[in-house]
């Protein structure tokens, strides 16, 4: 659908590219009765250590309006699923009905069975309230 690389100030953090079965987005997509297949990889490019990802994870459910207690369960998952981020690597996080699978340089690396888990996570990139609104635009094919 669409690719986003994300940079601030002078570093650049990752490579963003969305995917969907038919090459469409629309915020329905993001609905719990939705069960549109989508899939966001994200190429790092520089080296991020897990609890980073962890952090900022949680900052932006912070700034999206989920509720702490909704999303500490899934942080202490994520704590375990995701690895330390080498420059080059590659994560890629695959929407399912029943929640999400994520990918590490081609290899799953685990599952969370949750389905408002995968669409909150999927909100960070694609809100209209995300913290980056430019990368957003351009990931659901929209760039301004």
């Amino acid at each position: 659908m669409g690719s986003a690389k994300l940079s601030v100030v002078f570093w650049d953090i990752y490579q963003s590219t969305l995917y969907s079965d038919d090459g469409t987005f629309t915020s329905d997509d993001l609905l719990p009765e939705s069960h549109k297949p989508l899939a966001l990889n994200i190429q790092y490019l520089r080296d991020i250590e897990a609890d980073e990802l962890i952090e900022a994870t949680a900052d932006e459910w912070d700034k999206l309006g989920v509720e702490k207690a909704t999303y500490q369960p899934w942080l202490n998952q994520l704590g375990v699923i995701w690895p330390d981020i080498q420059e080059n690597d590659e994560l890629l996080f695959v929407l399912k009905q029943e929640g999400g699978v994520f990918y590490f340089n081609q290899s799953e690396i685990g599952r969370v069975a949750s389905a408002e888990f995968a669409k909150q996570f999927l909100r960070i990139w694609l809100d209209p309230q995300s913290s980056y609104p430019k990368l957003r635009n351009k990931l659901i094919g929209q760039a301004k």
